[in-house]
């Protein structure tokens, strides 16, 4: 991901009109009403990046040993791309992770997510149009599931997509796609960007020193 000219500045300007398109969207879904408000206070605050981003290399670390060992030996070509991200200089992963975590962050969650769950709750016509548990579930399940299906793309780019990964690439990210609807759902987006940032250090910087 090489600086350029034009299509760097078009990117973080695209990126902030989403940001800011994903809190509007946000707070016309309601959704603020069910952060856990004593925990964006004081210390707790202060430590909420660490606690998110641990929280986000211990799942990648968990998500990593079932690719290794589970997955790997039954599908060899899904430890390919772990082996080529190896190859690129640690800038260049640290920038990776940076734009995954903010950009699907705010796309996936803070607009998507935001979305889906402010039409359901008003199509619903909850009481006080506040969204309840099975509409914010089933947004969560939703934006897992479109997160989790443009990875594909990547992964194809760097091997032969057979059905089984294919599979394997949905259930993983979807998994961590619903994590992190949680943790967005209840903490906010920056938790949510705290938290992606450490599953994607667990996948692009630890994942290759263990193939």
């Amino acid at each position: 991901m090489p600086l350029h000219a034009v299509a760097t500045p078009v990117s973080a300007v695209f990126a902030a009109l989403i940001g800011l398109l994903g809190l509007r969207v946000w707070r016309w879904s309601r959704l603020p009403h069910l952060m856990r408000r004593d925990e964006q206070r004081g210390l707790r605050r202060l430590l909420q990046p660490g606690a998110c981003m641990g929280l986000g290399l211990v799942a990648g670390l968990l998500l990593l040993a079932v690719i290794r060992i589970a997955l790997e030996p039954a599908i060899p070509a899904i430890g390919i791309r772990i082996a080529r991200a190896g190859t690129l200089p640690v800038w260049r992963r640290a920038s990776i992770i940076y734009v995954a975590a903010v950009g699907e962050e705010l796309l996936f969650r803070l607009l998507l997510l935001s979305a889906i769950a402010g039409l359901a709750t008003r199509g619903l016509r909850s009481p006080a149009q506040m969204p309840k548990s099975p509409v914010v579930w089933l947004a969560n399940v939703f934006s897992a599931l479109a997160f989790a299906a443009v990875h594909l793309p990547a992964w194809s780019g760097a091997t032969s997509l057979s059905q089984g990964l294919a599979m394997s690439i949905l259930i993983l990210n979807a998994l961590a796609g619903v994590l992190l609807g949680y943790v967005f759902v209840t903490r906010g987006i920056v938790a949510a960007i705290w938290t992606h940032a450490g599953a994607d250090c667990a996948i692009q910087l630890l994942g290759p020193l263990t193939g």
